[in-house]
């Protein structure tokens, strides 16, 4: 088989990287649907799954957890990050989120009866992820799959099942985030399940819904507005700390699948081990909560120095970043366990409308020497 046939072979994606191509932008339009109806979405997962889930604490309740793999591809694994903490402060156990090639390659050793795995694939059907799930289940493990798809093999192969009420006819917008708040649910069950007070979670899932639509709505428009004014940037860095990391690197993907431009994320200390940014560089800090804050500072105050710009997405109220950051998106109080989530959004808007502007002027992924 030639290069070409292989090529050809292993390419999935119908959409290309040109400008104004079709596919792509049929998707861009998707997109925009599915991020403005987050909240429907996440509510929709919630509602959906109280018996499943109390079926997966019954099963859970007694079960010895050492270890906690959340495994996926793409935003699937992105996702991990933003949730790990939330499982491991309430279960007690290691969680970690697994890129699924990595973790049915590798990861299988430590893998036991003491161990849940929790597979996520909007297909239900990507096979990494099934792989290292069965190979998991082979070794004890307890396996949990979620999807979008109803009669996936995710859905129908293993003992816990969790159904996604969202769809995902462009790039993952809802389909991640409402898997997010469904692996939340999660945790908050397995835990009651176990004599554990989790009232404070489950209030965060209830305001969830409508904090993520009003956060769509009131930065739209200012999305919007950076980026006709970044339309020509073919980079694009984003950093944040700790469960932040995830809508940064949200953020990147949304720009590498729509825009398509060159987008990195990386853990807000990195920043700093690195000549990272350089003059006229975007970069998106994220800082929501007090235990990054003083890096966060430290960063955007870095950012000026090197003559980057900075775009600082902080809570209502926060001054210190905003005084130095270029550009400040102020987002409203959220509860921690779900601050990841409500922070995804903003990102999402801003891929979708830096692709919509870079179209408007003929552009199309960063070339080479042009």
């Amino acid at each position: 088989m030639s290069i070409e046939q292989r090529l050809h072979e292993i390419r999935r994606e119908s959409s290309s990287d040109a400008a104004g191509d079709p596919e792509r932008f049929r998707r861009v339009a998707l997109t925009r649907t599915e991020m403005m109806s987050q909240g429907d979405a996440i509510r929709a997962t919630l509602e959906a799954n109280a018996a499943p889930l109390a079926q997966i604490a019954a099963d859970l309740a007694d079960r010895p957890i050492r270890r906690i793999a959340m495994v996926g591809c793409g935003d699937s694994w992105i996702s991990g990050h933003g949730v790990r903490h939330v499982a491991e402060r309430m279960l007690g156990a290691v969680c970690e989120p697994c890129e699924a090639f990595d973790f049915a390659t590798y990861g299988l050793e430590v893998t036991d009866a003491e161990t849940v795995v929790i597979g996520l694939s909007s297909s239900g059907k990507t096979e990494p992820v099934i792989e290292g799930m069965k190979a998991a289940e082979a070794r004890g493990s307890y396996a949990i799959g979620l999807s979008n798809t109803l009669g996936s093999p995710l859905m129908e192969e293993f003992p816990g099942a969790l159904h996604i009420r969202a769809t995902r006819g462009g790039w993952p917008t809802q389909s991640s985030t409402a898997a997010m708040a469904l692996k939340l649910a999660l945790f908050a069950s397995v835990a009651e399940a176990r004599g554990q007070d989790t009232a404070s979670l489950r209030e965060a899932l209830d305001d969830l819904p409508g904090l993520v639509d009003a956060v769509a709505q009131a930065l739209f428009e200012p999305a919007r507005a950076l980026a006709a004014r970044l339309a020509r940037a073919d980079l694009v860095l984003l950093a944040g700390a700790g469960p932040h990391y995830a809508p940064a690197a949200f953020g990147a993907a949304k720009l590498k699948e729509l825009a398509p431009i060159h987008a990195y994320a990386f853990p807000l200390e990195e920043y700093h081990h690195y000549r990272t940014q350089k003059a006229g560089d975007p970069m998106f800090l994220l800082a929501p909560d007090a235990a990054s804050h003083t890096r966060a500072v430290e960063t955007a105050i870095m950012s000026r120095g090197c003559e980057g710009l900075c775009i600082a997405l902080v809570p209502e109220g926060e001054t210190e970043i905003a005084e130095i950051a270029d550009v400040v998106w102020h987002l409203p109080p959220v509860a921690w366990q779900t601050a990841p989530i409500l922070y995804s959004v903003p990102l999402h808007l801003f891929g979708y409308h830096a692709a919509v502007e870079r179209d408007a002027l003929g552009l199309g992924a960063p070339r080479l020497g042009g």
